[in-house]
């Protein structure tokens, strides 16, 4: 597989079991043709998982905003129930118009699932040993010893074998005792994807804070861990010291600026 084919991403939508019984989309699909306006509002939101929420066309160095019938190519929807739609969504908060006409949709953010297919390729070796592992546990048979390696590559295969193992488990045993949910294996495996699929440096370390930051707001989801790791990635905060001197720098500039400590 070349780099290109493994660092390649594709994206989905993340939506809660109860996304439909939301007062917002709840009293959308009671107006009338309701049911069309929530699923050009789901269009919208698939359209944008790429850019986090943001919608507005690119034509050369140009940045031009969609008009009712643009949309209504991009989404395959009627031009009429655009125009009540967006009217509709605005009204309600979901979708909001920026200063230079940019369509931004609040919620996508929390929705964005991401991976690349290298990352993909490693979660599901992951899965895979844990698998064989259980089943060893469960036969109760002891392990054939192994021979020592005697090549060099050998050891440094080992050595990153045991740098994984040390990384997975780091947050593994943080996620599991830390209220996140035992059961999760799907999410335990997703946030495991960012070891393989970031640019941080040490990254169970960064992955760790990102969950540290969670539990002291009470948000043990793995949508607003995601969030914070990927706020950390575009302002290129890749270290926990670059991470920890924003923080700082953040808090200098907020006493400044009104002489109070915001406490964050």
């Amino acid at each position: 597989m070349t780099n290109y084919e493994k660092n390649k991403r594709f994206y989905w939508l993340q939506l809660k079991e109860d996304f439909f019984e939301e007062d917002a989309i709840d009293w959308l699909e009671e107006q009338p043709n309701g049911k069309e306006y929530s699923l050009f509002y789901l269009k919208l939101c698939l359209k944008s998982l790429r850019s986090n929420g943001i919608l507005i066309r690119n034509v050369g160095q140009m940045l031009i905003p969609y008009d009712h019938k643009k949309l209504a190519e991009l989404t395959k929807t009627n031009s009429d129930t655009v125009v009540v739609a967006m009217k509709l969504l605005t009204k309600i908060g979901l979708v909001e118009i920026l200063e230079n006409g940019e369509i931004y949709l609040k919620q996508v953010e929390e929705m964005i699932g991401m991976q690349s297919v290298g990352a993909f390729k490693k979660q599901q070796q992951r899965i895979t040993k844990s698998k064989q592992k259980s089943s060893a546990n469960f036969l109760g048979g002891q392990g054939v010893d192994k021979c020592p390696p005697d090549t060099e590559e050998e050891l440094e295969k080992n050595k990153d074998t045991d740098k994984e193992q040390h990384q997975t488990s780091v947050i593994i045993q943080f996620w599991d005792g830390n209220g996140f949910g035992l059961n999760n294996i799907q999410g335990k495996n997703q946030l495991l994807s960012w070891l393989d699929d970031s640019s941080f440096k040490q990254p169970e370390k960064i992955i760790r804070k990102a969950m540290e930051i969670a539990c002291a707001n009470n948000k043990r989801q793995l949508n607003y861990i995601e969030g914070i790791l990927r706020n950390w990635e575009n302002q290129s905060l890749l270290t926990l010291e670059e991470i920890e001197n924003n923080k700082k720098e953040y808090k200098k500039q907020a006493t400044a600026n009104d002489g109070y400590d915001y406490g964050f």
